[in-house]
């Protein structure tokens, strides 16, 4: 399959993670996996550092300019499924595909549980212009199906996974001792970007 994944935030965190963590893993399975996004971006910069083809579009804000690039882009790329990840890329691509024949499927990735926008113009986007939502988590899927009325057979929790491949258990003293810790003394430890909206 031609993959397309897009993501209009500029950040970097385990939403980025994961985008270029999956994509990463279906070329591995033999797809073809493209990360639209801004060249600003830290996505932008990482991808082909982690083996993921990145392409810059000026998609990090609803305007003009970012839905006829990323038309532009479809039109001559074609792609058997767009994922989107962020409200920004999302809004653009649905529009996008509004104009666009043989429209390529959407798949709706939302990653955070920030009040979706109670409206008409989000509802539609929920329940028609996309044909899947993915949710990181099963609190999530139930925000999204009591929030937009979303078919909740259209809606599924796929919570972020690891790379165990990354992870085997080390020496836990000499890991303290390195950090210059007790070592007989318990800690309790987040690992997390920090982030104030999330009561860090």
């Amino acid at each position: 399959m031609n993959i397309v994944h897009t993501e209009a935030s500029c950040g970097w965190g385990g939403q980025e993670i994961r985008i270029l963590e999956e994509s990463r893993g279906l070329i591995e399975r033999g797809h073809a996996v493209w990360v639209l996004c801004p060249a600003e971006s830290r996505i932008y910069e990482e991808g082909p550092k982690r083996g993921v083809p990145t392409i810059a579009l000026p998609i990090g804000r609803k305007n003009l300019k970012g839905l006829f690039a990323l038309r532009r882009w479809l039109k001559q790329n074609p792609v058997d499924v767009i994922n989107t990840h962020s409200s920004t890329d999302s809004w653009l691509a649905a529009l996008a595909c509004q104009t666009l024949k043989n429209a390529p499927p959407i798949v709706r990735t939302r990653h955070i549980s920030s009040p979706i926008p109670n409206n008409w113009a989000s509802r539609w986007l929920y329940t028609r212009a996309v044909r899947h939502v993915i949710t990181t988590g099963e609190a999530l899927r139930q925000q999204v199906i009591k929030q937009t009325g979303a078919d909740p057979a259209r809606v599924t929790s796929v919570p972020t996974g690891i790379d165990p491949e990354r992870f085997y258990p080390g020496d836990k003293r000499e890991a303290r001792l390195k950090l210059g810790l007790d070592p007989d003394t318990n800690y309790i430890g987040i690992v997390a970007t920090l982030r104030s909206w999330k009561g860090h």
